[in-house]
């Protein structure tokens, strides 16, 4: 089963309308590959190497265990700087919490889109986790303004206080990687325009689920109008509700994978529903009888 987020919301709240080119849903393959997503066993060297993680992104002293697996990193000269880092995924979140100084916003090197791209790349590179798939894949830019301690999107450098990057995955067989958010990848980071290297770095989130290409199999598909059918009546999940209104109307449907924040053992294809007003929901791919009951 697919993991879609505890907050998505069943797709049958909606009213949908089809006005695709073709005038119908649009015919899919009959098939398509799954990939085997490995994961990796707790070890009693995960402990150490998480701690030499950390050190190697100026955090001193021993973490703090939170659960089994998630323990939490404190920068003492620094204390707004937090890293969470998951043993067994190794798997983790960077973050320094502006909320509590908004100060930081008032310095304005804030870097432009090559520069923050360039820096990303470097900081992946710098710690061995700028995978094959993610260095082919696309990065998207996005400019971020402060507004009542949150950052939001803005539309142009000139009026952002911050720059947020989100690396991809590359497309896999022809299909696009689809994450659960909207233009919010499972690696991203945000830039302040801060000259303190420690705020320099508002988050880095990474979230990296490795995929298996020669461990595959073949499923069938269950048709599009099914797919139309389940989305009418609850069965899909909706990513990004229209802007205005509760009437979708569908202009676009196609295949892709879809890359969960949690863990899962296959990528597994899903059907894209995009319309009006920037509407957008997922339906699971892959055909019923081939899908374990949980």
């Amino acid at each position: 089963m697919l993991k879609f987020p505890l907050t998505a919301s069943p797709s049958g709240e909606m009213t949908y309308t089809l006005e695709t080119i073709e005038g119908s849903v649009p015919r899919a393959s009959e098939s398509a590959t799954v990939f085997f997503m490995p994961k990796n066993p707790p070890n009693l060297l995960a402990l150490p190497r998480a701690e030499d993680f950390a050190k190697r992104m100026n955090f001193q002293g021993k973490p703090i265990q939170e659960t089994k697996y998630l323990f939490r990193f404190e920068d003492t000269e620094t204390p707004l700087r937090k890293l969470r880092y998951d043993l067994v995924s190794k798997n983790f979140m960077l973050r320094y919490l502006f909320e509590e100084d908004l100060g930081l916003f008032q310095e304005r090197s804030i870097p432009l889109p090559e520069i923050a791209k360039s820096e990303g790349k470097s900081w992946l590179q710098t710690y061995g986790i700028y995978e094959k798939d993610i260095t082919d894949g696309l990065i998207n830019i996005r400019f971020l303004k402060l507004s009542q301690k949150q950052l939001v999107e803005t539309t142009s450098y000139s009026q952002a206080d911050a720059v947020r990057l989100d690396f991809f995955r590359s497309h896999r067989n022809g299909l696009p990687v689809l994450t659960p958010y909207v233009g919010e990848s499972n690696i991203s980071f945000v830039f302040s325009g801060s000259r303190n290297e420690k705020k320099r770095i508002l988050q880095f989130f990474y979230t990296y689920w490795p995929i298996d290409a020669e461990t595959t199999g073949t499923y069938a598909l269950k048709p599009s109008t099914l797919a139309w059918q389940e989305l009418q009546t609850g069965k899909g999940y909706i990513v990004r509700y229209p802007k205005k209104g509760s009437t979708a109307t569908i202009r676009r449907v196609y295949l892709a994978y879809y890359d969960s924040f949690d863990p899962q053992t296959y990528l597994q294809p899903i059907f894209v529903f995009e319309g009006d007003e920037g509407f957008l929901a997922y339906v699971p791919a892959i055909a019923s009888e081939w899908i374990l009951p949980e």
